[in-house]
């Protein structure tokens, strides 16, 4: 009981470096009380869990109360407002400003220098037609998830997002030289264990796809890990939100291509 109590406090933790929604009072008073490392590392895939099966929860509600096709839309448009809005907008403002100076033949190392959250708020018509094409696509990839019945791949999302930028905020800043989340090097690797420990549970719903996914995060936090730390020496807090986006968006896309096969 008293393990479940730190993790319960580790969840709301990384609640509070990830999302922008504040928590209750009383919430807040019980994350105050603190956790240990293990229960604060855990946190991160633990809060992806958590919000994953509200969101599937939503998507079952939807689908119970509303036709299967009116449903899914509804279902959509919440789960594209929830992901924009847990973050402010910067997740996908920092990858959409990834995407246009790309477009602009801007190197990676000299783009991540430049990003800009606020982007999306500027009248770029670029940006415009950017935007709403990633929306719409967004939207419609939750649409399909909803209506084929792989609700469950939600959990896959947000679990895998929230473990990559877990795996980011234990890297020093790179002006500051101060972890985001300092954890003992030891207990590094907890946070890929523990999420493994979920992706394996959720084998039994898509076995083929959640081998897929956790090779895509595996190699999207070893690779950005590696890549932060060798060309700057550590991350900055847009870079680990322009990670777990990243890591969202590539998520949803294996199940679209991969997971759908459940609900034939």
């Amino acid at each position: 009981m008293v393990r479940v109590d730190k993790w319960v406090r580790g969840t709301l933790a990384a609640w509070e470096m990830l999302i922008d929604f504040p928590l209750p009072s009383g919430l807040e008073e019980y994350r105050r009380r603190g956790c240990d490392q293990f229960s604060r590392l855990i946190g991160f895939p633990l809060l992806g869990l958590a919000i994953g099966v509200v969101l599937v929860l939503v998507a079952a509600f939807c689908s119970a109360v509303f036709n299967r096709i009116a449903g899914g839309i509804i279902f959509a448009l919440l789960a594209t407002a929830f992901l924009d809005l847990k973050d402010s907008g910067r997740g996908v403002g920092l990858l959409l400003s990834l995407l246009l100076l790309k477009f602009r033949r801007v190197p990676f190392r000299e783009s991540l220098g430049v990003l800009n959250p606020e982007l999306v708020q500027t009248d770029s018509p670029q940006l415009t037609v950017l935007l709403a094409v990633f929306e719409l696509l967004k939207a419609l990839f939750f649409f399909l998830l909803c209506f084929y019945g792989a609700k469950l791949w939600l959990v896959v999302i947000l679990v895998g997002a929230f473990t990559v930028q877990g795996t980011l905020a234990m890297l020093p800043d790179s002006e500051s030289g101060k972890p985001f989340l300092a954890i003992s090097e030891e207990n590094h690797k907890k946070i890929g264990i523990a999420a493994a420990v979920i992706y394996v549970l959720l084998m039994l719903a898509f076995p083929v796809g959640i081998i897929a996914a956790g090779a895509a995060v595996y190699f999207i936090a070893t690779g950005f890990r590696r890549y932060f730390l060798h060309e700057f020496g550590g991350v900055t807090a847009n870079w680990i939100t322009l990670a777990g986006a990243i890591t969202e968006s590539v998520l949803l896309l294996v199940g679209i291509l991969l997971a759908l096969h459940v609900g034939h």
